[in-house]
């Protein structure tokens, strides 16, 4: 083989860790929180997220973390910022809720954190998300 050959085979393979660690890396630091009906990660989604009674938290592989209780789910005003602030607090990069109203998507994104509206078992949706990363 050439010299030119060697090192080209080099940088390839170099560049494929150098991807490799990348993707882990981002796995790694992907927070999800769930809001939820329930504590369980057998859950429903909640269709109100900033009133739901629970949020779930998931690592980017889809393990289960903890389960928090909303303490803004009775709220009468501010539900969704205060929500939003607890998810941010937790280190989370992305919510999935049945509905996130309008206030929470704007304080969300003041916090940087993705969101994304579905329904179903909480565990079930989180892995399907991460799937299709």
């Amino acid at each position: 083989m050439t010299i030119r050959r060697i090192q080209s085979i080099v940088v390839s393979l170099v560049l494929s860790l150098l991807f490799g660690l990348a993707i882990s890396a981002s796995a790694d630091s992907m927070k999800i929180a769930v809001a939820t009906t329930g504590p369980e990660k057998t859950a429903a989604i909640s269709q109100q997220a900033g009133r739901s009674p629970f949020f779930l938290f998931f690592d980017g592989k889809g393990n289960f973390l903890e389960a928090v209780e909303n303490p803004s789910k009775d709220l009468p005003g501010g539900a969704g910022q205060i929500a939003a602030s607890l998810i941010a607090k937790k280190g989370a990069t992305l919510i999935i809720a049945g509905n996130i109203g309008h206030k929470m998507q704007q304080a969300l994104r003041g916090y940087q954190i993705e969101y994304t509206e579905k329904t179903g078992v909480a565990y079930d949706v989180v892995q399907t998300i991460i799937q299709n990363r």
